[in-house]
């Protein structure tokens, strides 16, 4: 009787899980739409550069090395003792990054799931992995959000900090340290990423730590909201909705767009080249 009374409220909850994600996505869209609406296009031209042309070759690369750090922290929860090649390891990751994209974007654990299974490793340990990974993209991101935070009053203090903690976490040669550290180093190029758009459209006066900050907590915003594809939507409202009292809505709105341009960019070059790298003899 217990079973049948839980069986039926699991499905109770990943409906209301769906209803409440997608209730977020809709009004994520609605937000952005209502801001694109009310803002003048032709003020958008003015943010067009060579520095913006250089910064959407730079933060792209920026997005696959986070991708590249993500994918080593992922294989030090679930590949400790380094059973398995580093390549396949890497494929299993890099097909997982382009399934994001998926409407759900949970496929991308679907996909981890299903192909780690296929090179051997238990199933029980693939979910565990992805649960504490899940818990160190929390903890992660809002770890170098303060960093960027502190850096605006203590830049020497900050980056001393974060980079005992990477050290320490690294020479422990523990796999969730080890995993912390790396997704700190992948969280880090998201901010770098964030920066170096920033610094090509927003105001000369703008904090672009304290933008990076706001990003990487909008980014957090677009994980949780499992419904949008790659955090689409959500992760570009917490951003406007965040950064706007203090920014100027065009050169806002062009940083936003560059940031989930480059992302999309640095997703697909990471996940191409690594399967195709695989693919070659």
């Amino acid at each position: 009787m217990a079973d049948a009374t839980a069986a039926r409220r699991r499905p109770s909850f990943e409906r209301i899980g769906r209803w409440v994600g997608g209730a977020a996505l809709a009004t994520s869209i609605a937000f952005i739409g209502e801001r694109l609406w009310r803002l003048e296009w032709s003020t958008l031209q003015s943010h067009a550069s060579w520095g913006l042309a250089g910064a959407m070759i730079g933060a792209p690369l920026l997005f696959a090395a986070a991708d590249r750090a993500l994918a080593r922290a992922w294989t030090a929860l679930v590949d400790p003792e380094r059973v398995h090649p580093p390549r396949d390891m890497a494929r299993i990751y890099a097909r997982g990054v382009l399934m994001k994209y998926l409407p759900g974007s949970v496929f991308q654990y679907v996909s981890r799931q299903i192909e780690g299974a296929k090179s051997g490793i238990e199933h029980k340990l693939l979910a565990k992995s992805a649960l504490i990974e899940v818990g160190l993209h929390v903890v992660s991101s809002m770890s170098v959000a303060a960093v960027c935070l502190l850096f605006g009053r203590q830049p020497l203090g900050a980056l001393a900090a974060a980079g005992v903690v990477v050290a320490a976490s690294l020479a422990a040669r523990r796999a969730l340290l080890t995993a912390l550290a790396l997704q700190i180093v992948a969280f880090g190029a998201f901010a770098l990423a964030a920066m170096l758009i920033g610094a090509t459209v927003l105001p000369a006066g703008a904090s672009l730590t304290h933008f990076a900050a706001l990003f990487l907590l909008a980014w957090l915003a677009g994980f949780v909201v499992p419904v949008a594809p790659g955090g689409i939507g959500v992760r570009e409202a917490a951003l406007l909705a965040l950064a706007g009292p203090g920014l100027p809505a065009a050169g806002l709105m062009a940083a936003t767009l560059a940031l989930r341009a480059s992302s999309i960019a640095g997703d697909l070059g990471y996940g191409l080249a690594t399967l195709r790298r695989r693919a070659q003899p």
